[in-house]
């Protein structure tokens, strides 16, 4: 007998999670058919990150599922969302005797309506009410679950700090290799696609071109546009991995993620970890990590001149080419503690 996690694939910002899970919970971390699993694989796929080897070449179908637990004779079975393979595990809960647990990566601005379509509004509505326990990401989404249906456990989407941070004093000199510039570091990290709304940072950008560095790390069908609608200062990077987007991390003054949909958008934990402060589209899961004044600022996605006030605010505490150092992680939850503590509540379920 062994636990079953099933993801839709692997992203990289999920492997310390899925680490604890197969240790802890003797789970088999299984990912859905169709995308290539293989150690050394693509982990989060649009911006090449690794899978780690130590997870086995196991996928899952929805036509493999009932032999997989028959093969397994699991006591948890861990499901994506409210997806077909939810539903599917639901309906053989009764016969293999498991308890379904759901990983839902809804923000508070999703679950109000700005969503991704009815049909995930109508799982929603229903699939919730049959299942055992729900992870959610973010304290807020937990509440509104825990009153609507009674039940909600929380994980925020973070890595393990005491792996990332030794690796992040690691590629120090590398950060020093790649500093453009004395001024402070304003960055975009993400796909560049229209729902980042990265437009909107270049605006709010432009009246503080003079003070700071504008860097945009990531790649996408939008790129060449806002090369051109980019003052020239900015620094486009593309798409960066490894030890070289850890570099720009300890590089990174601010990170701005203006979304106008993000279910939650790790790379503002991953920011925090390294010591930035954030400013975060209130359209993001990830708002829940931002405290006001301190770590950083929430805004509307649409909020343009909002931005400029924000970046303005937090470039006069900074001061022209700081010194390169391990700062201070920001987040306000520790990966030890949050999974330790919904170990306990899975266990209670």
């Amino acid at each position: 007998m062994r636990n079953l996690y099933l993801s839709n694939l692997p992203v990289s910002y999920r492997m310390d999670f899925y680490r604890f899970l197969s240790r802890e919970l003797d789970c088999e971390i299984c990912f859905q058919g169709g995308f290539p699993v293989n150690p050394g694989m693509t982990g989060r796929v649009e911006q090449g990150m690794t899978l780690d080897a130590e997870f086995p070449v196991r996928q899952w179908t929805l036509q493999s599922l009932p032999s997989m637990l028959t093969a397994f004779r699991p006591k948890l079975v861990f499901v994506p969302e409210f997806s077909a393979a939810a539903v599917l595990c639901l309906r053989l809960r009764k016969k293999f005797g498991y308890k379904v647990i759901s990983t839902c990566d809804d923000s508070l601005d999703m679950i109000q309506g700005n969503d991704f379509g009815w049909k995930h509004r109508l799982a929603r509505r229903i699939v919730p009410k049959c299942l055992d326990g729900i992870i959610l990401h973010s304290p807020s989404v937990r509440d509104w679950y825990r009153k609507r249906f009674g039940k909600g456990l929380f994980m925020p989407i973070i890595a393990d700090e005491r792996r990332v941070r030794p690796d992040l004093e690691r590629v120090l000199p590398l950060s020093e290799q790649l500093r453009p510039g004395p001024r402070p570091i304003v960055a975009f990290v993400g796909r560049l696609v229209g729902l980042k709304n990265v437009p909107v940072l270049l605006r709010a950008f432009e009246p503080l071109r003079d003070r700071a560095q504008l860097v945009v790390i990531g790649n996408g069908p939008e790129r060449a546009a806002l090369e051109a609608q980019a003052s020239e200062n900015a620094l486009f990077t593309g798409m960066l991995t490894g030890d070289e987007l850890l570099a720009w991390y300890n590089l990174i003054d601010i990170l701005v993620l203006p979304s106008t949909l993000e279910a939650y958008g790790a790379v503002t934990a991953e920011a925090l970890m390294a010591g930035a402060r954030v400013i975060v589209s209130r359209k993001a899961g990830s708002s829940d990590l931002v405290r006001e004044g301190d770590n950083g600022y929430v805004i509307a996605p649409s909020n343009e001149s909002g931005l400029t006030d924000c970046l303005l605010r937090l470039l006069e505490t900074l001061p022209a080419n700081r010194s390169l150092y391990l700062r201070e992680n920001l987040l306000p939850y520790r990966f030890e503690t949050c999974i330790h503590d919904l170990l306990k509540e899975i266990n209670s379920l």
